[in-house]
Order: structure tokens, then sequence, then C-alpha cells
């Protein structure tokens, strides 16, 4: 375990040595410590000299929030309606969130493209978050998770009165590590996104993080790399903060999850 911790970690590790190193240390594989440690390259990362660093942080801390709020929600209202319910369209729909699954991004990035831009949401990140709220995936995963609900539970608040959109409210403490522990790696991959933002937002202002950083990494080799590797490691950040608080959700969602 230490062994495959060191070889996850080493890569972390030698990006935040890199974010205090002049290229020439950079480039030098042979270099590990930085000769001389200064934060001005990250002074020169919030400076904005080379992007609005702090605007497109903002950008994708909404995005990503948004698509993994909204994508839980839905996929938690959909997975309800095919878990519990029986009806005749119910194997159809599955195999639908089956083939959401199974379709490369890059296949519907184009019909995605056309889409936004009849919406009027082309260079918006709005235009990002709406097609991110559909998840097949989550579809398949929460139909799983509420065929677990007892029938008897829910048959119990329909003699109590309960309409259907009360029952569903009602059960949902019941799937709380569930939630969180979708709504984690939905945000993670939302954060990581790179087809569909590239292919709707053009303007500095709107671009996320990594789309910023991709494009300081192609604009020159001569440009300190020090700010990018900077960049990356306050990126981190966000990540670190949202699987501290998912996990111990996440871990038990999990261990439910394999023994159902």
């Amino acid at each position: 375990m230490l062994l495959v911790a060191v070889v996850f970690l080493y890569p972390l590790f030698w990006m935040l040595l890199g974010s205090f190193k002049a290229n020439n240390e950079i480039f030098n594989t042979r270099v590990f410590w930085p000769e001389n440690w200064s934060g001005r390259y990250y002074g020169i990362l919030f400076s904005g000299e080379y992007f609005d660093f702090g605007r497109s942080l903002a950008n994708s801390i909404f995005v990503s929030l948004a698509q993994g709020i909204g994508a839980t929600a839905l996929a938690a209202m959909a997975g309800f309606v095919l878990g519990v319910y029986r009806f005749r369209a119910r194997m159809p729909l599955l195999g639908l969130g089956l083939l959401v699954v199974l379709i490369p991004a890059q296949m519907m990035a184009l019909p995605l493209f056309t889409w936004v831009n009849t919406l009027g949401l082309f260079d918006n990140p709005l235009g990002v978050v709406l097609p991110g709220l559909v998840s097949g995936l989550g579809l398949l995963f929460f139909t799983r998770v509420f065929r677990q609900i007892p029938v008897e539970l829910l048959d119990a608040a329909r003699i109590e009165g309960a309409s259907e959109g009360r029952i569903f409210l009602t059960i949902l403490p019941l799937v709380k590590p569930f939630l969180i522990a979708f709504g984690f790696a939905h945000f993670v991959l939302a954060w990581h996104a790179h087809v569909i933002p590239l292919l709707i937002l053009h303007s500095d202002g709107v671009r996320t993080l990594p789309l910023s950083l991709a494009a300081l990494f192609g604009s020159s080799l001569n440009s300190p790399q020090a700010v990018l590797l900077a960049g990356s490691a306050i990126g981190m950040a966000p990540l670190i903060i949202v699987f501290a608080f998912a996990y111990p959700r996440l871990k038990s969602a999990l261990q439910e999850f394999v023994a159902s």
C-alpha cells in the first residue's frame, strides 16, 4: 500500500514542487528540489497576466456544482420512477439510459453544439451545465438504489394518504449516502470535462479552469510553466474539500451498493 501511495502521490508532489521552479529546472529531470523557494509564480497567477485565474476558478466551481446537484436531482427522480413502478415503457427507458452511457461524448459533441447554439447559450457557462444534467449512469445507479426500498414502506405511506411526490421526498433521507456519492462523482467528472466546454466556451471570461490552463500550456513553452503548475495545484483544492466532505458517505454508499 505504501508503494502504491508513492506511485500515485509522486506526480502531485512533483507538481507542487514545480510551481516554485523556473523553466530550466522544470525541464531538467535531474532537478527535484527548487533552487530558490519563491511564491512569485503564484503572484503572477493571481495577477491575471496570462488569464483571469479567479474568474476561471469560479466558472469551474459554478459549472461543476450546478451539474453535480442538477444531475443528482434528475437522476434520483428518474431512478425512483424506474425502480419503484412497473410499466410497459420501463425496460426501453432503461435501455436508452444504458445507450447514453455507451455513446462517447465525442460522438455527441456536434449535436450538442447545434442544440446549445439554437438555445442561445453559446459561449455561456449554462450551455455547458445544461447537457451535463443528464446522466445515463445516474439513471441506472438510482434505479438499482430505489429497488432496495421495501415496498411495504411505500404502501404504508400511500395508505396514510401521501402523494407520490411526498413519498419520494420522504424516502430521500434513506438514500442520502448514495445521493452524496453520486453528486461527488459527477462533480469530479464535470470539473475535468474538456470536450463540451471546449466547443461551447470561447471567451476568456467564461472559460473553465482546465480550458484556461490548457490554453496557457499551448500558447508557448517559453512562458513560466510554474504558473501552469501553480494553477493546477490550487485547482485541486475544491476537489479535496468536496472529497473530505463526501468521503464518509461515499464509503458507506459503496459498501451498501456492493452488498446489495
